[in-house]
């Protein structure tokens, strides 16, 4: 088992954003639906969950027959457009607003860092009163590659002005724990989805089963 715990505190916390801090596997999940069914397409969903914490446009290269790659940005767009409606029904983990706070309180600095597009990110943080918490937001925008792709941590990691080894990320799939180690940092991982959960246990990293866990670590 991977020991998170070092003899220094950790001086930041980068937390991944969907099925990390938000329930919104369901959002998404729909927003891919409805996109799809406009272009006369359906895509199994467990096919959709293996593949969560990636971008969209990565997901659906996987996912959908060569022929339709041509395709593939018009729907991202829609995808992006479906999810401003289902995204409404979106709400934070119990416990991610303790744990927020603990960390500011603690004078700990807060990151984020996710493969989602920033309207969408800030469009859900603001109606949960969150968005304050966040110190560093780094994006689809900000990236060329998404997860696994370390730079989305890696870029988190130069704005909060620290080293890799200075910070904790917190994830919930496989692809967070490959970019995090890739980029030379600690991971804890929030394991909410089926699909994945043995494919992490694989890689020895701490586990925790709710979010508010991670205070132990500190």
């Amino acid at each position: 088992m991977d020991q998170v715990v070092t003899s220094k505190p950790f001086r930041a916390v980068i937390f991944d954003f969907d099925g990390t801090l938000v329930d919104s596997y369901e959002a998404h999940l729909e927003s891919f639906r409805r996109a799809l069914s406009k272009f006369g397409l359906k895509v199994e969903d467990k096919e959709i969950y293996r593949r969560f914490g990636k971008a969209a446009r990565q997901m659906l290269v996987e996912v959908l027959p060569e022929k339709e790659h041509p395709h593939i940005l018009e729907m991202v767009r829609e995808k992006r457009n479906q999810f401003v409606e289902t995204s409404l029904n979106v709400r934070v983990f119990e416990g991610v607003e303790d744990v927020l706070r603990f960390l500011k309180n603690g004078g700990v600095k807060v990151g984020l860092a996710t493969s989602a597009d920033r309207p969408s990110v800030v469009r859900v943080l603001e109606r949960a009163n969150l968005a304050d918490y966040f110190d560093v937001i780094v994006s689809a925008e900000d990236v060329k590659e998404a997860k696994p792709n370390p730079r989305v941590f890696t870029l988190t990691v130069e704005r909060l002005g620290l080293r890799p080894e200075e910070c904790l990320a917190v994830g919930d799939s496989i692809f967070d724990v490959i970019a995090a180690r890739n980029a030379g940092i600690r991971i804890v991982v929030f394991a909410n989805n089926p699909y994945q959960i043995d494919e992490i246990k694989s890689q020895e990293v701490s586990i925790v089963s709710k979010i508010d866990e991670i205070k132990r670590f500190f």
